[in-house]
């Protein structure tokens, strides 16, 4: 928790210059959904600068980081990471509303790129088209399995929502992550682990329950694969980003909203989730945030660092379901 809370006041103290006004983090352990750190500002006790707020539990946009609840739907519904996808211009009607057209955080255009790309780079358009094709709904269906508590009217939400158009808390992207650390199943958080008296007897105390299968363990393989793809992932955070934890298999996962209100990182092993997210109290935008750079990666980089010091690597173990081809 002090380590936590150390990287979190540090990082966001040095990000000023990009109109950063606070920072949160919450470590998680996805095998039993405890909460290991929670830190909800770089300082609760800001009065001065709107303190008193628990990001932690604050519904704010998640960006490209919900696209991992698209992609998983996608693999559901028979795409594989090879399959192609066209990032090309494309605009989507809806009667009595604007055209939508959605572009990509470059402004440019990729052509045919396969989906383990498109996830990596974080293509929007490419997203954009899957959910098209599969329905907002059946995404929305499938965020609630993963753990989203917050998309309770349907009504509100169209093709934007794979690209964070709606608003989640930590602890929901927590949940999420949490499901594809832990092969697919998902287990409910808790921070608490027993609460006794001055006698020593036992008020509260959490028990194990069962875990909720909610993916299968070959698309939980699947999508970890991907976020671990540094080669995959260089054409759009390059080779050497702070994604990458030197001599570790991490998982990650950015997300920037188009207003620059919300960035994130979200990274993951088998034993530890990591969610991070910078942003202002007030909801003003920052300025010039480039995710796998500044913003939320460097407090992911040095929180998951710290974790996995003096600790093996650990890699997901691939399902018999899931079969690697060089084709």
């Amino acid at each position: 928790q002090e380590m936590a809370e150390n990287v979190v006041k540090n990082q966001v103290n040095s990000l000023a210059g990009y109109r950063v006004g606070n920072g949160a983090a919450l470590v998680t352990n996805p095998k039993n959904g405890e909460i290991l750190a929670m830190v909800g500002s770089k300082d609760y006790w800001d009065q001065e600068h709107d303190g008193n707020v628990n990001v932690a539990l604050s519904l704010r946009q998640p960006g490209s980081s919900i696209k991992v609840v698209n992609y998983a739907l996608a693999l559901e519904k028979g795409f594989t990471p090879a399959t192609i996808i066209d990032d090309s211009p494309i605009s989507f009607s809806v009667s009595g509303q604007p055209a939508y057209t959605p572009v990509n955080y470059d402004n440019k255009f990729h052509g045919q790129v396969t989906l383990r790309q498109a996830l990596a780079n974080s293509y929007n358009i490419p997203a954009v088209k899957i959910l098209s094709k599969l329905g907002v709904l059946t995404m929305i269906e499938k965020g609630r399995k993963m753990g989203i508590t917050s998309w309770t009217d349907p009504s509100r939400f169209g093709l934007s929502l794979t690209l964070g158009g709606g608003e989640v808390t930590m602890l929901d992207m927590a949940r999420v992550y949490n499901t594809l650390a832990n092969n697919g199943n998902l287990e409910e958080l808790t921070p608490i682990l027993k609460i006794t008296d001055y006698k020593g007897e036992i008020l509260e105390e959490d028990k194990a329950q069962e875990a909720e299968n909610v993916i299968s363990e070959g698309i939980a393989f699947l999508l970890a694969n991907i976020l671990a793809d540094n080669n995959a992932r260089s054409a759009a955070f390059g080779p050497n980003s702070l994604l990458n934890i030197p001599g570790k298999t991490v998982s990650v996962k950015t997300g920037t909203t188009n207003n620059l209100r919300d960035n994130w990182a979200i990274g993951y092993t088998p034993s530890y989730v990591v969610t991070t997210w910078v942003g202002n109290n007030d909801n003003s935008p920052m300025s010039g945030i480039a995710s796998g750079i500044t913003g939320a990666t460097p407090i992911f980089h040095d929180l998951m660092t710290n974790l996995l010091k003096d600790k093996p690597d650990e890699v997901f173990a691939q399902p018999a379901e899931v079969i690697r081809s060089q084709a």
